[in-house]
């Protein structure tokens, strides 16, 4: 935002040769319009109101993967989004989630959260829509409308790892619910979960488990 030279008198309760004197002395800068006007910037004010300087807002990277088994995808989404980001001249912060897209509990969300709320980003970079969450994105997306945040989705659709990532999702959805219903612990929860694994096991990673996040 740009003050007029009285707007500034004003703002100060002095008079507009006044401000002309702070320019001469250098306790305020101003800049210059096409017209020849002078214009003080915001910053030059809160500067001279003995205001702290806001730190200006980065872009933020998000990636994620279901399972430690995955590194590797974590680390090839986060090479692509920071080229992404990079080749915008775009200062960005990375924050990554290794866990299931049905847990709302993962450090990395939760702290993506905490920057939104606190308005120190003003852009969220994504390879997928869900890598925030399976189910509940909307929720994300409309804090970051409310907080001016542009949200930036590298691809649209996903490739295979989307059926193997759902299947791990869809067992620890019935994970969490056999151990409500018998007990972690007990051996008839135990042949449920076997049982879900062994309907799934065609299309679902070997390597994937439920997030055990999700049965605490």
């Amino acid at each position: 935002m740009l003050y007029s030279i009285g707007e500034v008198a004003d703002l100060f309760n002095v008079t507009i040769q006044t401000v002309r004197n702070w320019e001469k002395q250098g306790k305020i800068q101003s800049i210059r319009t096409t017209g020849n006007q002078r214009r003080f910037e915001e910053a030059e004010i809160n500067r001279l109101m003995g205001k702290p300087s806001e730190a200006p807002r980065k872009t933020l990277v998000y990636a994620r993967v279901s399972t430690a088994a995955r590194k590797d995808d974590l680390s090839r989404q986060k090479e692509v989004l920071e080229l992404f980001c990079a080749a915008r001249g775009w200062q960005y912060i990375t924050l990554t989630d290794i866990g299931s897209g049905l847990n709302y509990r993962k450090k990395g969300l939760l702290k993506l959260i905490e920057l939104i709320e606190t308005n120190q980003i003003d852009r969220l970079v994504l390879n997928y829509k869900d890598r925030l969450l399976r189910f509940g994105n909307e929720i994300i997306f409309e804090m970051c409308r409310y907080h001016g945040v542009e949200v930036v989705v590298i691809t649209e659709n996903e490739d295979t790892t989307y059926e193997q990532e759902l299947t791990a999702d869809v067992l620890s959805i019935i994970t969490v619910f056999s151990a409500k219903l018998y007990g972690s612990r007990s051996h008839k929860n135990k042949q449920v979960v076997d049982a879900s694994r062994s309907l799934f096991r065609d299309n679902a990673n070997p390597d994937d488990e439920p997030d055990p996040e999700l049965s605490r």
